[in-house]
């Protein structure tokens, strides 16, 4: 029998918009990269072009990574630079998505703006 929590009958494994769209933070972290998939970012540029701070990205980009959505790159020791996994199935298929509904979010943004 699935798990599922106190706020929800479905299953957490069924829950898999939750978990790409966990967060706004991760949300945000996730709209930078396919607004920009051939760009590499470290964590400090992330934040910086997020609004979001360094340990939120620290937290929000393992998942991403474990989904196969973004790749991370170690460069020496301590640097880490990351970038949309633009090989990864499951990084093209979320890239489509977006290409096709952002239009469709960016109309109903001028709406509620006016």
């Amino acid at each position: 029998m699935s798990k599922t929590d106190a706020t929800s009958s479905v299953p957490k494994s069924k829950r898999v918009l939750e978990t790409l769209f966990a967060s706004r933070a991760q949300t945000r972290v996730l709209q930078l990269f396919l607004d920009r998939p051939k760009d590499f970012f470290n964590l400090s540029r992330t934040a910086k072009e997020t609004g979001l701070a360094h340990s939120t990205i620290h937290r929000v980009m393992q998942p991403l990574i474990d989904m196969g959505i973004i790749k991370e790159i170690k460069v020496g020791q301590q640097i880490r630079l990351f970038i949309l996994d633009n090989e990864s199935s499951k990084s093209k298929i979320v890239a489509e998505f977006y290409r096709q509904i952002r239009p469709h979010l960016e109309e109903m943004s001028t709406r509620s703006s006016r």
